[in-house]
């Protein structure tokens, strides 16, 4: 049984770009993308200074590094309005795929390293959603 008369692995994909899409949809606008580009900026900027500082002053090294998970305790907060409402669609959804998308789902004419050639639908969608998601988060704009 398919939802739209197409191969399930299609159909999967399709419905793991909506998932993914609309996940980074609440990102794009439940966080605030100018402040987490900024910490990103500023970490990265401790993060070399940090790398300078081990090999010549140490304890100056370890207040940089105290900054730099000030930061990202800075940015998970940011982080944890989008990430809670994201999770709360994902239980929804996918207890459903198993039933709409029962036993093998997709069958590669090809052999890919440490995984086989033939997923279900669990492994599909993680190696479809991967993907997906950067490519969404890169066309709109979104910092993580």
């Amino acid at each position: 049984m398919t939802l739209l008369g197409l191969h399930p692995g299609i159909e999967e994909f399709l419905l793991a770009a909506v998932i993914v899409f609309i996940t980074t949809i609440i990102y794009r606008f439940l966080m605030n993308q100018d402040e987490a580009r900024e910490i990103k900026n500023q970490q990265k900027e401790k993060q070399e200074k940090m790398k300078e500082l081990q090999k010549t002053n140490p304890t100056e090294a370890n207040k940089v590094m105290n900054e730099v998970l000030r930061l990202s305790n800075k940015q998970f907060k940011i982080m944890m309005k989008p990430m809670i409402v994201s999770f709360l669609l994902v239980i929804i959804i996918l207890p459903l795929l198993p039933g709409l998308f029962p036993g093998v789902v997709v069958n590669l004419p090809f052999s890919l390293p440490f995984l086989g050639n033939d997923f279900g639908w669990l492994a599909w969608y993680i190696i479809v959603s991967i993907p997906l998601n950067s490519i969404f988060r890169r066309l709109l704009g979104v910092e993580i």
